[in-house]
């Protein structure tokens, strides 16, 4: 079994992968960190997102994880296809605290893999 996880890196993307992780390592399932560059990947070059404050930790707990990195104009596509592509059973994102109103106008991006991933979705808050 596979989880996915949507990593940005700031405190929402930190807490998603650290909830992610937990619950892979809890039920042996094989994590996949989906690290997405929001440019046109014709005319920029992707950053490199260091991740090694996480991976040095994992390689040492021994779980079974792999790093997807791409680069798009549309995050919210890329990720759920990197994850439908691992074969995750979940998804799981970072979102932020919201008030009832700020729920409807919630970020484009967690909005569309909420409505679109095949999967189901965790929205985890730090």
């Amino acid at each position: 079994m596979t989880i996915a996880v949507a990593y940005r890196p700031d405190d929402f993307g930190k807490g998603a992968l650290r909830w992610a992780a937990a619950e892979a390592q809890a039920t042996a399932q094989h994590l996949v960190i989906i690290t997405v560059d929001e440019i046109d990947p014709e005319f920029e070059e992707p950053h490199e997102i260091d991740l090694s404050e996480f991976t040095e930790r994992f390689d040492l707990e021994d779980l079974d994880y792999e790093i997807r990195r791409a680069a798009s104009l549309d995050v919210a596509d890329v990720v759920i296809e990197q994850a439908t592509e691992a074969g995750a059973e979940r998804l799981v994102i970072g979102i932020r605290k919201r008030t009832p109103v700020g729920k409807m106008l919630m970020g484009r991006v967690t909005q569309m893999i909420l409505l679109d991933a095949p999967m189901p979705v965790i929205a985890v808050k730090p």
